[in-house]
């Protein structure tokens, strides 16, 4: 009775309650509730300004200054009075002026616009690469929860099968009709799914909690695999086909192919410095001095003129800064390398793996046919007394590890599938909603 109400709680847990929440729709919330992925765009949004910061330095900049000066001065008075008026021991000066400067050749800001620019790809390949990351994220995340709780009901189903198996055993032996060792191996068998039952639970419950740190809370039940789920081939099916896609799609090495670009922009900045800096300057302004003297220049003025300004030497510190930003230009390079790589190893693998499945998934599929046809015989062999309990005890339990082994081999096969998706840059929310048709309404199938 204790186990069919711990069977009967678990189903009511994840059962629908108004609908069920599938994979698309379970994106969606993350895309609203994940704040790592939120700090990841807000991120994104603040690099697109850095293009307009750095276009700044090739417009024209205008300036307002002024100052007022107080100026006191001992002097020798004039031997002639009617002179007096040219001199003055303390004098006040208000200046008020408007300065504009154009750059002509600045070839420092140029370089350093170019860079800012291939650092806005940059910044795009960067969100393209954490949202694939992001998806295949929620999605592990999600199939995880289903996996957990496939693994969950069917170690209820066992525990529940083995209570009243080890209920039926201990009524015979109080009749005689069975030995106690009989009865001590069933118990065996049923505190083994017990165990594995509540670590099972356990697992769902961090589960269900990963996923919620990505969504958001919720109290929905998740669509689940469907009942006629199939094994699919990729396309294309050969390996090569995949390498050269993830050649030219992987957004590790799109990312790196780019960093490399952004390494020898900042190298031409660092060269940048070798040349002189000239810009067209105008200045408007008003003087006023008080009190006024026959010395005084109080009006407007203005003036137009060209500066250049050339950094002779530093000490060395350009030659040194143009050596390091080499030596990055040739770290990004190693980078790139290591990135292609990666990116082979992976889609190798990934695609390997998907290749695989399908046999292992014929294979889990035969083995869980076969060991509950074999179940079954035995305990029909065992009311004829053909078999013993022990033969009866271990074909049931060959059987729910057959189950299970298939459960896990169908959840292994769609993560692989998602993992090949992003070796070559092409797992997108599309793909998410391809998947939506592998899944199912819970109150429309079981497992």
């Amino acid at each position: 009775m204790k186990i069919q109400l711990i069977l009967s709680a678990l189903v009511l847990a994840i059962s629908p309650w108004s609908y069920a929440l599938d994979l698309s729709t379970a994106y969606e919330r993350a895309k609203q509730n994940d704040p790592t992925w939120l700090a990841n765009v807000l991120q994104f949004e603040s690099d697109q300004l850095n293009l307009g910061i750095a276009g700044g330095n090739l417009l024209p900049t205008v300036t307002v200054s002024g100052n007022v000066t107080k100026k006191n001065q001992s002097t020798d008075a004039p031997a002639d009075p009617q002179y007096s008026n040219l001199f003055s021991s303390s004098t006040t000066s208000k200046q008020l002026t408007l300065t504009a400067r154009q750059p002509l050749f600045r070839w420092d800001a140029w370089q350093g616009y170019k860079q800012v620019k291939t650092s806005i790809e940059l910044s795009e390949i960067n969100l393209r690469l954490q949202k694939q990351q992001h998806i295949l994220q929620v999605s592990e995340a999600y199939f995880n929860v289903l996996r957990q709780q496939a693994l969950t009901t069917a170690y209820l189903q066992e525990e529940q099968a083995l209570s009243e198996q080890l209920r039926m055993m201990n009524a015979k032996l109080k009749e005689g009709l069975v030995a106690r060792s009989d009865v001590s191996e069933a118990n065996a068998q049923y505190q083994n799914a017990q165990a594995n039952r509540i670590s099972t639970q356990v697992q769902l419950v961090l589960a269900q909690e990963q996923l919620a740190q990505l969504i958001g809370p919720y109290q929905d039940n998740l669509a689940v695999l469907r009942e006629d789920f199939q094994f699919q081939k990729p396309i294309p099916s050969d390996m090569q086909s995949w390498s050269d896609l993830a050649q030219s799609q992987n957004l590790g090495i799109l990312q790196a192919r780019k960093q490399k670009h952004y390494a020898e922009d900042a190298k031409r900045v660092e060269q940048a410095a070798f040349y002189p800096q000239i810009e067209a300057v105008g200045t408007y302004g008003y003087l006023k001095q008080s009190p006024e003297t026959i010395m005084s220049t109080n009006g407007d003025f203005d003036q137009v003129g060209i500066e250049m300004n050339w950094n002779v030497f530093n000490g060395f510190r350009t030659q040194k800064t143009i050596r390091q930003a080499g030596v990055n230009v040739r770290k990004s390079d190693a980078q790139l390398d290591a990135a292609i790589r990666q990116a082979n190893t992976d889609v190798k693998q990934s695609f390997m793996q998907v290749e695989t499945d399908q046999a292992k998934l014929n294979a889990r599929k035969a083995a869980m046919d076969s060991s509950e046809i074999v179940s079954k015989a035995s305990k029909a062999q065992y009311q004829e007394g053909l078999k013993t309990m022990v033969d009866v005890l271990l074909a049931q339990r060959n059987a729910f590890s057959s189950k299970t082994d298939y459960l896990n081999a169908k959840f292994d096969y769609v993560i692989h599938v998602l993992q090949l998706q992003a070796a070559v840059g092409q797992l997108t929310e599309k793909e998410l909603a391809d998947m939506n048709a592998w899944l199912i309404d819970y109150g429309n199938t079981s497992y």
